[in-house]
């Protein structure tokens, strides 16, 4: 599972590498018809070729493309003479899949087509550090009869935390499984009453609580060791419930979830995520309409429309939230970019029309903005809205 470990040691290698170097972002989700035999390498080719990139470069990059199975939904590359690095991603990234048409200017060392984002010069690392910071990190408990499994989510990997809930007594999980409400007073057929069911009922409350205390505990450990974002709990109802009783307020504030057991304990993560992707999917759309709620009651420190990229250019915008497919152009005069031409002509003659993808990297970080894309009701949402929105800082 890649992780920001490994984007720092892609980083360091890139860092000392002289002479530019050919960055390449490709969406090859075999899900898209337009993906279909391979097509994603001729949009590789062209946008090499546009660049300038060395021939022998170009026959590395297209020899993976053509010829190596790549079950992913996004594939990077960064090479240079003997520096190869291939990354694969089961997501898709910003900027990636922005523009219907080609885009080459003058003094330009960036291409992009739909579906295809390459840079040669300098390392452009900015879709990739925007996923390691933008996408959610989930936590899954799975609560079984037979044992607890804790999975991690991320990127749209999935892989089981290992040794997780060492702790947990499982002949005491399997007798409180069995004792689960509903079921406390009537066990082996025979009725409880009575000072016995009394009694009975203490001794159960206290052993639950400290076998749930001890596991929430755990649960925190685990959440911060591997800095997980969002928490979902899986199983039987009546124990999901009786857990998150228990759940420290951090870590309510983190949960997202309440799903169903599996078909069988013994899932595979694969299976898991599987049966995870359609809530995941669900949920992260809905933050982004939720997002777009909160900067309409956040007015006026919050604004929609085109004056968001004046705002960027004054470092007032702390949050620029912008559609996934990003398809605007930007009006450069004397290195100040207007959202129109019209707005534009006002300050130079012959403002130079730019895509805003292309743009959008050095105003983000120059201006120190977090970027946020967002897509599906909230895109629809945003671009009915003037196409941009922002929250500022004054």
């Amino acid at each position: 599972m890649i992780g920001k470990e490994e984007i720092r040691r892609i980083k360091e290698t890139l860092a000392i590498a002289e002479g530019p170097i050919l960055s390449l972002y490709l969406d090859i989700n075999p899900a898209k018809p337009e993906n279909a035999n391979r097509a994603y390498a001729l949009r590789a080719k062209d946008a090499m070729k546009a660049l300038g990139v060395p021939q022998d470069l170009q026959e590395r990059v297209l020899e993976v493309l053509k010829n190596q199975v790549l079950e992913a939904k996004t594939a990077v590359f960064f090479a240079k003479d003997k520096l190869f690095e291939t990354l694969l991603l089961q997501v898709e990234l910003p900027l990636v899949s922005s523009l219907k048409t080609t885009f080459l200017g003058e003094k330009e060392s960036r291409f992009l087509t739909d579906g295809a984002l390459a840079h040669y010069g300098d390392p452009f690392l900015l879709p990739l550090i925007y996923a390691l910071d933008e996408y959610e990190r989930y936590g899954v408990v799975y609560l079984d009869q037979e044992r607890w499994r804790v999975f991690e989510i991320f990127l749209g990997e999935i892989q089981e935390v290992r040794d997780a809930f060492l702790a947990l007594d499982t002949e005491a999980w399997r007798r409180l499984s069995l004792d689960a409400p509903g079921r406390r007073f009537n066990l082996g057929g025979i009725s409880r009453g009575g000072a016995g069911q009394d009694l009975f009922a203490k001794r159960l409350a206290a052993w639950e609580e400290r076998f749930y205390k001890t596991l929430s505990h755990e649960l925190e450990k685990l959440t911060e060791e591997h800095r997980f974002t969002r928490l979902i709990l899986m199983g039987p109802e009546e124990h999901t419930k009786l857990f998150l009783g228990y759940l420290p307020k951090r870590l309510k504030e983190k949960l997202v979830a309440l799903l169903p057991s599996l078909p069988h304990p013994g899932a595979s993560p694969g299976e898991v995520l599987k049966r995870l992707e359609p809530a995941l999917e669900e949920m992260e759309r809905k933050g982004e309409v939720e997002l777009l709620k909160k900067l309409e009651e956040a007015y006026p420190k919050a604004i929609f429309g085109p004056e968001a990229l004046e705002r960027v250019q004054e470092g007032r915008v702390e949050l620029w939230i912008l559609p996934w497919h990003l398809d605007q152009t930007a009006y450069a005069c004397d290195g100040i970019f207007f959202p129109d031409e019209a707005r534009a002509l006002a300050q130079c003659q012959n403002p130079e029309p730019k895509p805003l993808a292309v743009v959008l990297p050095e105003l983000a970080a120059g201006y120190a903005t977090k970027l946020e894309f967002v897509r599906g009701e909230a895109e629809k949402e945003l671009l009915e809205r003037g196409g941009m929105a922002a929250l500022l800082r004054w």
